[in-house]
């Protein structure tokens, strides 16, 4: 078990400076550890409270949440460093940098070269998922205390146990990351770096509120008219959210959004019924009804288009996926990667959608195609008794038009299915 780690807590702008400076000198030889802690509860946007730093052999504690603004030249220090920056799951850390960046309008969002050492370890035949302290104990026989994981880190003073804790979050990133380096391939490191360059690309805009209704969960069940009406409360929960800093699921329940724009309750007693809970019907529930009542009268949206999970939702395609799946294990043996990072959902309901829209599925794109090759599943379902081998070339059963995908016939409208979890 580790005690106590040295650090320097920063809480004044002089120290911030002093911190950038030193950033600032870095070369791309050099390595920068990178940790967050934040609360994210009940608000939209992230609480950022401390930012955790390691370089050069020294951890560095900066309280965001009384410097406030003070930080400013930290972000932009951070987004323009030559060095590498380690962090670990730090998908949360990245989409709040990123935020950070953009309110400051820092021409440059994220570092060039942001590692994610869990990913990495995925990279060298780990399971996708696995812990911090599993990969300190599995490559340097450390284990960290993590009595303070559920810390409300917006209370200040911060504890002794808090500031020891964070500091060692970032304490071992640098040596954790070249003991990776000793067992990881040359090629799968190479593919490591363009899966991050992707991720990182990800966050660079910042979400546009007319798309919000493409990744509501379930919305690939619904028909046009349907989906036109959870376009419309997609973006007004969003911009709502957004101007009062409210978590998402405190205006509406994502899980429950599909249910408004299939049913269309006209009534604060009606959203009960649909998934709605009773704090949000407090709070907003005259508003969503209004909501409901625009959007049955909008226009259809002129970009409407086929949700993420769409094809997910028809029952037809199932051997389809299968047959993909199969595809893509096929083509990970040998390869010392975690199925985990390419068997996602997201990359599975991407393959058939982008194909129907005449895109290139992530699939088929950077070192996705290298390891897989070339994958033909076809669109149009495949016969369940059909032992055939996938053909070479997919039909054109589907188009890319959405209102086209509707009058085939292919929409599942069924009132008694229930939206997967």
């Amino acid at each position: 078990m580790n005690g106590d780690v040295d650090y320097v807590f920063i809480d004044t702008a002089s120290q911030v400076l002093e911190v950038c400076h030193i950033i600032d000198s870095l070369t791309a030889d050099d390595i920068i550890g990178l940790d967050t802690e934040f609360m994210r509860v009940t608000c939209y946007y992230p609480d950022f409270s401390l930012m955790q730093l390691a370089i050069k052999g020294k951890n560095y504690l900066i309280d965001v949440w009384m410097l406030e603004g003070k930080v400013q030249p930290l972000i932009e220090s951070l987004c323009h460093t030559e060095a590498i920056v380690l962090a670990f799951a730090c998908n949360e850390d990245i989409e709040l940098l990123s935020h950070e960046a953009r309110r400051i309008n820092c021409d440059t969002i994220l570092p060039k070269r942001i590692y994610d050492l869990q990913l990495m370890l995925a990279f060298c035949g780990h399971s996708y998922g696995r812990g911090l302290n599993f990969a300190l104990q599995e490559f340097l026989g450390i284990t960290l205390a993590k009595d303070c994981t559920r810390s409300n880190w917006t209370n200040r003073p911060l504890s002794n146990e808090q500031l020891n804790y964070s500091a060692l979050d970032v304490e071992y990133l640098e040596p954790l990351y070249f003991k990776i380096k000793e067992v990881i391939s040359e090629r799968n490191f190479n593919f490591f770096i363009e899966e991050m360059e992707y991720i990182r690309s990800r966050y660079v805009e910042d979400i546009n509120e007319n798309d919000a209704y493409l990744s509501i969960p379930a919305s690939g069940m619904l028909n046009e008219k349907e989906l036109n009406v959870l376009q419309y409360l997609a973006r007004e929960r969003l911009e709502l959210a957004r101007s009062e800093n409210q978590a998402l699921n405190r205006v509406i329940t994502s899980k429950s959004m599909w249910q408004l724009a299939r049913f269309l309750p006209r009534s604060k007693r009606e959203l009960e019924h649909r998934g709605v809970k009773h704090g949000t019907i407090r709070q907003y529930g005259d508003l969503i009804v209004k909501w409901i009542a625009q959007a049955k009268t909008a226009p259809i949206y002129p970009n409407l288009t086929i949700p993420y999970d769409y094809f997910s939702h028809q029952r037809a395609m199932q051997e389809n996926f299968e047959c993909l799946k199969k595809a893509i294990s096929k083509g990970l043996e040998n390869s010392n990667i975690c199925p985990q990072v390419l068997l996602k959902k997201q990359l599975l309901n991407d393959y058939f959608r982008a194909k129907a829209l005449g895109q290139t599925p992530l699939l088929q794109q950077s070192w996705r195609l290298e390891l897989l090759g070339k994958i033909d599943i076809p669109l149009e379902p495949m016969h369940p008794n059909d032992n055939e081998p996938v053909p070479d070339m997919p039909s054109p059963y589907f188009v890319s038009n959405f209102l086209k995908l509707n009058q085939l016939g292919v929409v599942d409208d069924s009132e008694d299915e229930s939206p997967n979890s």
